[in-house]
């Protein structure tokens, strides 16, 4: 069984359920292996192929709910179960995580995967050529702030600090603060990923350590002088540090 199939997909949605919703193809790289995940919905009910490197076609049959696709990756032929999907999709993209179980030793193996609906994107994989927005190049944050009403006031603010480096490396962590009047809390940084960044067609690609692919990790945009990202968690505006 190819490695890449060995997995649970896991595409989650961030919209309500209507017939077409997550109709299309999608464009991945899975483990140096280019993949396709050909979708269309009638209502609740989603079915499609799984495509690896054009030659292994698998049937992909589910239900949809509007936040979940829940659906089981099968062998055309035999009907043999090879694994289960759960399902995330937001602005074209499909989020995913893929795991099954080796039948060989028993093993569970995992990955996880973005997938680009074709339409939306470049019909080249994510690993193809690219190069660097040099307008990226720096550290951007964006905060996030909640205010709690009524008579005991708090204040809770996360920050991100995301810094993509000229050499290609770039690093993302988190900080968050808070108090009232009789509380304060402040957590030290904490490293979400690292990696490698390049851009494409207005999309920022991150490999991540350890990983063999560039996988697509936003949209973006300028508004002068800010950042705008679009992924599947939303939208985030981002300003320069000086």
């Amino acid at each position: 069984m190819p490695r890449a199939i060995v997995l649970l997909l896991v595409i989650a949605s961030c919209s309500s359920a209507r017939a077409g919703e997550l109709d299309g193809h999608y464009r991945a790289t899975l483990d140096g292996q280019p993949s396709e995940l050909i979708l269309r919905q009638n209502d609740a009910l989603v079915e499609g192929e799984y495509v690896e490197n054009k030659r292994l076609r698998l049937i992909v049959r589910g239900r949809y709910d509007g936040k979940l696709l829940r659906a089981e990756i099968s062998d055309p032929q035999s009907g043999l179960l090879l694994a289960n999907m759960n399902a995330t999709y937001a602005n074209a993209m499909l989020n995913t995580s893929i795991a099954a179980r080796d039948p060989r030793n028993g093993e569970v193996l995992e990955r996880q995967v973005l997938f680009q609906r074709e339409a939306a994107a470049t019909a080249a994989t994510p690993s193809a050529a690219g190069g660097q927005d040099p307008a990226l190049i720096g550290t951007w944050m964006h905060e996030k702030i909640i205010d709690s009403d009524g008579a005991s006031f708090a204040s809770f603010n996360t920050l991100l600090t995301l810094q993509l480096n000229a050499d290609g490396s770039v690093t993302q962590w988190t900080r968050s603060v808070g108090g009232s009047s009789d509380w304060s809390y402040d957590s030290p940084g904490e490293v979400q990923y690292s990696g490698h960044w390049r851009s494409q067609d207005g999309m920022l690609m991150v490999r991540l350590a350890g990983a063999a692919d560039y996988q697509p990790a936003a949209y973006y945009r300028f508004s002068d002088p800010y950042l705008i990202t679009e992924s599947n968690t939303g939208q985030m505006i981002w300003q320069r540090r000086r």
